[in-house]
């Protein structure tokens, strides 16, 4: 006899077109690591800040237009802001010089472009950068203003769009939207008493982003990020002629560390933010919290890299802060995750497991400034093995219905 139960839908998982669209990632990041292979100073961090979170923002505009779009998605639209983004790419290695107006044509017109690719009168609630460009406007202006003043414009950009993400809730997103079209059609109140009828308001349609298709997304890209250290790290020792223990202990440090992460992030964690609740946040405040992720770990790829190169000595000094700082970052990242809806047990977590790594990443920064490398590295990993270990049923608290930090692995290997 048939089930007269409806089959669930299928899961919806990232097309051919959304992969080949994320190799891009893999030049950019690249390219964005190059500048914290000097030194790094104050200048170089912030300038690499600034063009990552570009970089980032115009991914997420196309990613979130092919999660909403689906089937319906133009593949001409997405191989065009990937040639936009190999352009951005290719540009930031002389961006103080000679490219700057490049990466900022380039950065501009694929926001203008992220935009129009939307219907008239659809309003995406849950990328309110989507019909809100007013971030790339200091950008084109500073096409016409000498240096510095021109990289405070870029960093004015991104603090508009960083803080646009952070107040805008649905019905704001909403309300601007009704008033833009309003002002377009040039509404005035109907002649006649005071009691007359207003004019209808506009009818606007809602598009909500796919959250696990889009988590599937921003995992890849994770995964694709960790992929720049493992080259990283391949890159420094083919460089070496004397290949011996210490080069090999540093290595095999390296790589665990970036498998850690991996672990971490994608086995406990949702969007890969570890310790991220799936539904715990708003998708554009997981999609931020995603954007300073990376950032981090695009640093800690060159961190690694650097540490390879120096393994029989001790790293530079701001290659080591870089490494520690990067890991920092990391955990607290992975802090701020947890926190939303903390019940009781996830603030024994905070205390116990997630806040002791943060404080000893910072600590490492300037204490272990003349520890060799691999040393720095082996205690990095024994602090992401620290938080692997954490099992939330011996700390007496059952799993939640469904996914536990977006899964917990099982004694027996699986995953739940």
């Amino acid at each position: 006899m048939e089930s007269t139960e409806s089959a669930a839908p299928a899961a919806r998982h990232a097309g051919w077109n959304e992969l080949f669209f994320d190799l891009v990632v893999v030049a950019g990041a690249g390219q964005l690591a190059h500048l914290l292979h000097d030194g790094p100073h104050l200048a170089d961090l912030a300038l690499y800040g600034v063009l990552y979170l570009a970089f980032w923002t115009v991914w997420a505009g196309f990613a979130v237009y092919g999660d909403i779009a689906a089937s319906a998605t133009r593949v001409r639209t997405l191989l065009i802001a990937m040639l936009g983004m190999a352009v951005m790419a290719a540009s930031v290695h002389a961006v103080l010089t000679h490219h700057a107006v490049t990466f900022v044509v380039a950065y501009v017109a694929l926001r203008w472009q992220a935009g129009r690719v939307w219907q008239r009168g659809s309003v995406v609630v849950d990328w309110p950068l989507a019909q809100f460009g007013a971030g790339a406007l200091p950008w084109l202006v500073s096409l016409f203003v000498p240096t510095p003043w021109r990289y405070w414009l870029w960093a004015l950009g991104i603090a508009v769009d960083l803080v646009t993400l952070l107040v805008s809730t649905r019905g704001r997103t909403l309300r601007r939207a009704a008033e833009r079209v309003a002002a377009r059609r040039g509404d005035r109140p109907p002649p006649g008493p005071p009691h007359a009828a207003a004019p209808a308001p506009p009818r606007l349609s809602e598009s909500r982003i796919d959250t696990t298709h889009m988590g599937e997304r921003l995992g890849l890209y994770v995964i694709i990020v960790l992929g720049e250290g493992v080259i990283q790290i391949i890159d420094a020792a083919s460089e070496r002629d004397d290949w011996d223990l210490p080069l090999a202990a540093t290595g095999l440090g390296a790589f665990c560390l970036l498998a850690g992460v991996c672990a971490l992030s994608l086995l406990y964690g949702t969007n890969g933010i570890p310790h991220l609740r799936e539904g715990a946040l708003a998708p554009r405040l997981a999609m931020l919290l995603h954007a300073v992720m990376t950032g981090f770990l695009v640093a800690l790829a060159t961190a690694l890299g650097s540490a390879i190169a120096h393994f029989d000595d001790v790293l530079p000094k701001g290659q080591h802060w870089l490494l520690c700082g990067a890991m920092a970052g990391y955990f607290a990242t992975g802090l701020v995750a947890a926190l939303p809806l903390a019940e009781r047990a996830d603030r024994v977590w905070v205390l116990g497991w997630g806040l002791p790594c943060v404080v000893v990443a910072v600590a490492l920064a300037p204490l272990g400034v003349r520890l060799p490398a691999w040393a720095t590295i082996g205690i990095l990993v024994a602090l992401v093995c620290w938080q692997i270990l954490y099992d939330p049923e011996r700390a007496g608290m059952a799993p939640p219905a469904g996914r536990w930090w977006g899964g917990r692995i099982r004694r027996t290997g699986r995953i739940d």
